[in-house]
């Protein structure tokens, strides 16, 4: 390529390469550099960033409890169902979901045993890290309920209140399509072959 371009040519490239090249550098020596900087906000909002009192704490931990239970319970009755269905793909995609939903729920539990220490030792501290990980799990248990309805299809099903509605178009043809009209066929002209040249 560079034979090509000749002696002119060779020139004009090495100067714009080394034009471009100090550019370069005196922009970074300069600081026009650009870098992106991404600014994380913490979850909720920042009324929610706020320490509960030990009352609400030990009130909110155990409504989490209880429904992670019962939400464990849901998935263990909807597994005995797929079982005596004998629905295989069903049974071992909420077996999955309910043997997490039971470590969640051990996990919750002990947790909360660890909140009443702190707030009884009144360890602020570790009464907000406990009432963290309690309010985690919760939501863990929570996504764990909405898969398991997945595995079931309920979320498909679940539309709410239904109601039907007939709507009958005016322009319709009033003919029974029990009755067929034949068709007659087109008469096929008969063509003689052509006449041989030969006797």
């Amino acid at each position: 390529m560079f034979r090509r371009m000749g002696i002119a040519g060779q020139a004009l490239a090495a100067m714009i390469l080394a034009g471009g090249s100090l550019g370069y550098a005196v922009a970074q020596e300069a600081g026009d550099s650009t870098v992106d900087v991404i600014q994380v906000e913490p979850l909720g909002a920042r009324d929610e960033a706020r320490a509960l009192s030990p009352a609400a704490q030990t009130k909110a931990a155990k409504s989490a409890v209880k429904s992670a239970s019962a939400s464990c319970k849901a998935q263990s009755e909807a597994l005995k169902s797929a079982k005596r269905e004998k629905d295989i793909i069903r049974a071992t995609c909420l077996k999955d979901k309910l043997d997490q939903c039971n470590a969640s729920l051990q996990s919750m539990k002990r947790r909360q045993k660890a909140l009443g220490k702190a707030i009884a030792a009144r360890d602020s501290g570790s009464s907000n890290h406990e009432s963290t990980v309690i309010a985690v799990l919760s939501q863990k248990s929570k996504a764990l309920a909405q898969a398991a309805n997945q595995c079931v299809g309920q979320d498909l099903f679940d539309t709410g209140e239904t109601r039907v509605r007939e709507d009958v178009d005016l322009f319709v043809p009033d003919e029974n399509p029990a009755v067929t009209t034949p068709v007659f066929d087109w008469p096929v002209p008969f063509i003689p072959p052509p006449v041989s040249g030969v006797s």
